[in-house]
């Protein structure tokens, strides 16, 4: 016969672990009998504490008759530590769960504001607790507005209404939220133990500081939190700045301030008095007097070199051109591609016997650029030829091989009646070896027998242009 479910409480002595077998042997007393117990290995794995002797434990048991001896034992299926003993061991539990979590690392914790504006305090109302705080919150930084959310403390329950409080208050924008309660015994502060409460203070975007029980409480809320105060006295102290430290600060700052300002403008007027009767201020000439000389002797030199220089390309220039003078041109027609109206076409040496003004462009220079000129040209040879179709004007353009295409694109966009030819052979060149390299001869002015009269550009200079005009004009005249 057994007596089944029965739940026992007593003080563990004479405990022994069976290490080959894994059953639990003890014995359980209380001041006036005992008896013999035992736990088997299944039942004895699920424990979640250590047994030893001296715990004051809730056993659930089967009672039955040991038949060697014929005394009564006790048949364990579960031991929990008795009163505050479970509390703690579910405590120490779900601390030891939460850590592993993460909830309690220092990188998740949000900075507490130096200067808060505006502080949430949540509390009984009305405790010694919140009036701590209200109290030290006053003293301390008066500027700060402080809103009381009333809230319950202890009871079966009571963090539910804790939570929902807090996540109200988290959508307010508050810069701190103080969670208060004074001490009390590990059953009369369990609120702040639970799971749930542990995970909304952790989820909250607004900092949050707890101030619950005395210096030697701890809680899972302390832990999850962004700051664990003493007590609700010091979470008012961590959450304000002392408005008196902050004058005597503001004080001792002004006061160095003051101090610096004052050997800064002594330090300046010190500058300024050396400065003034610094000898080149009162001779303010001798800063730039000698710049002044290097100058003018700079710009004498530039000025002979460049007149030097120009004697020398005017002694070159007059030189090739008295050269090329009455020399006779040869233009290869027959042999040079040409363009009129962007066609390609081939001339023979059929011109008539007429001036011609010559334009010669070799790959030294920019063949876009020569193109570019084509309608001062044009506008030139209009007012130039008052004989229509006695002056003959010839563009020769000898371009890179790369550039070809481009030449010929750029001719056909400006449409000319004159003939534009492509010398891509340079065979203009071959004809007459005595044509200088330079650019400056490249432009001339030819007679009726294919002779040089005029040489240069006159579309960038006034003097030559009327030169040309008159030339052109004489032997216009000659011919008529």
């Amino acid at each position: 016969m057994q007596l089944q479910h029965v739940f026992i409480k007593g003080e563990i002595s004479n405990f022994k672990r069976n290490m080959s077998s894994g059953h639990l042997y003890f014995t359980l007393k209380d001041g006036k009998s005992h008896i013999s117990a035992i736990m088997y290995k299944g039942f004895a794995e699920q424990l979640n504490f250590d047994v030893k002797n001296g715990d004051s434990v809730l056993i659930e048991a089967t009672v039955s008759v040991y038949a060697v001896t014929g005394y009564n034992q006790l048949i364990v299926k579960n031991i929990e530590p008795d009163g505050l003993g479970s509390l703690f061991l579910k405590f120490e539990n779900l601390k030891k769960s939460l850590l592993q979590e993460g909830l309690f690392d220092e990188k998740y914790k949000k900075n507490i504001p130096s200067y808060p504006s505006k502080i949430a305090v949540l509390s009984a109302y009305p405790s010694a607790a919140l009036m701590d705080v209200m109290r030290t919150l006053k003293k301390r930084f008066p500027v700060c507005r402080v809103i009381i959310f009333p809230i319950p403390v202890q009871g079966k329950d009571a963090y539910f209404k804790i939570i929902s409080t807090l996540k109200f208050v988290d959508e307010l924008h508050f810069n701190t939220i103080i969670l208060a309660r004074g001490g009390g015994s590990l059953e009369n502060l369990w609120n702040f133990n639970e799971e749930a409460l542990a995970r909304t203070i952790f989820e909250l975007k607004t900092p949050i500081i707890c101030g619950i029980g005395h210096e030697t409480d701890f809680t899972i809320c302390d832990y999850v939190c962004d700051l664990r105060a003493l007590t609700p006295t010091y979470a008012a102290i961590e959450a304000t700045p002392n408005i008196e430290d902050m004058y005597k600060h503001l004080s001792m700052l002004d006061g160095l301030l003051k101090s610096n300002m004052k050997y800064k403008i002594e330090t300046l007027n010190t500058r300024i008095n050396r400065l003034t009767h610094f000898y080149l201020f009162k001779n303010p000439e001798k800063l730039y007097g000698d710049h002044l000389q290097y100058v003018s002797y700079l710009q004498d030199k530039i000025s002979n070199f460049m007149e030097k220089r120009l004697n020398n390309n005017m002694v070159i220039y007059t030189k090739l051109n008295l050269q090329l003078q009455s020399q006779k041109i040869l233009i290869p027609t027959d042999s040079m591609l040409h363009q009129i109206n962007g066609r390609d076409t081939i001339l023979g040496n059929t011109f008539d016997k007429s001036i011609k003004l010559v334009v010669y462009s070799d790959s030294s220079i920019c063949s876009s650029c020569a193109l570019q000129a084509l309608n001062k040209w044009d506008s030139f040879i209009q007012k130039a030829n008052k004989s229509q179709g006695k002056l003959q004007l010839f563009f020769i353009f000898s371009p890179r091989k790369r550039e070809v295409i481009q030449v010929k694109n750029m001719i056909a966009t400006y449409a000319l009646d004159y003939p534009v030819f492509i010398d891509t052979m340079k065979i203009f060149t071959k004809y007459n070896p005595h044509l200088p390299m330079h650019p400056m001869f490249h432009i001339f002015l030819l007679d009726e027998e294919d002779q040089v009269i005029v040489v240069g550009n006159p579309l960038k200079n006034k003097k030559l242009s009327a030169i040309y005009e008159k030339t052109i004009n004489k032997k216009l005249s000659e011919i008529e």
